[in-house]
């Protein structure tokens, strides 16, 4: 599992304004997470995607070591931003392969993506099946046998088999192709999902056959944020709905909900 936290807003924030700064930062959570569904601790990697003033393609900084012990990152966090960022902190699935290849955010086609959760029996036939619908080229970027870097290059396709969609829809098609694969397969996975352009986010919070993660949203005027867990204790932080998906942008938030194989009741 992860926790992810993002932001889009009129104005940059900081790469430290997720991942230091508030009371209950990426980097307190990476330790000391308050919800995590699977797992005790995020220390398996630490991960940002952010677009500075302008720029079309998202920058992107990944490290092995949990926030507090990377050389650079605590150096870098406070002078670096942007006006879309997002950001995570790794818990290694049990027999995923760690190293930096590993870590969230994956960033493909201009995207950013986080997904916080892990895809059952990725490892053989479910695999399998997720990777066969990518095109010869987007297999070749795969650079680790990860579930949550196959779900970014599968968000990915769909962008570009559906060019009249926008990223909402892709997101939730990605979605239903991989619960459709999990559960005929007789798997479970957790589907928390976080798509970032430059312009919007895309979140989702689902699972097919297993306990949901958490995620909540708020909107400031400033902008709108996206995290695993409040990162602070205000009241304005809303628990995302059971199996929905919502749209951040710096202007609002649209909530929908969404169906698909191997939901809860």
């Amino acid at each position: 599992m992860c926790r992810l936290a993002g932001f889009i807003g009129h104005e940059p924030i900081t790469l430290a304004a997720l991942l230091y700064d508030p009371p209950h930062s990426l980097e307190k959570a990476a330790y000391m997470p308050r919800e995590l569904v699977s797992g005790t601790v995020n220390v398996d990697g630490t991960g940002v995607a952010w677009w500075p003033d302008e720029a079309t393609e998202p920058l992107r900084y990944v490290t092995t070591q949990p926030p507090w012990s990377d050389a650079n990152l605590p150096g870098l966090a406070p002078a670096l931003s942007g006006r879309t960022v997002l950001a995570a902190v790794r818990s290694a699935t049990p027999g995923l392969p760690f190293g930096p290849a590993n870590v969230a955010p994956f960033v493909v086609d201009g995207l950013a993506v986080v997904h916080n959760g892990s895809i059952g029996g990725f490892c053989g036939a479910v695999g399998r099946q997720l990777l066969a619908g990518l095109s010869d080229e987007r297999f070749g970027q795969m650079t680790a046998m990860n579930d949550s870097q196959a779900l970014a290059l599968l968000v990915a396709q769909h962008v570009e088999d559906e060019p009249g969609a926008d990223l909402a829809q892709t997101v939730t098609a990605a979605i239903h192709t991989t619960a459709k694969i999990v559960t005929a397969a007789g798997e479970h996975a957790s589907l928390n999902l976080a798509v970032a352009a430059r312009e919007e986010i895309v979140v989702v919070r689902t699972s097919a056959g297993t306990a949901l993660n958490s995620l909540y949203t708020r909107h400031t005027p400033q902008g709108s944020w996206v995290a695993s867990e409040p990162l602070d204790g205000s009241s304005e932080w809303t628990p995302a709905p059971e199996h929905s998906l919502t749209v951040l942008t710096a202007d609002h938030t649209a909530v929908r909900q969404i169906a698909h194989d191997g939901m809860s009741p």
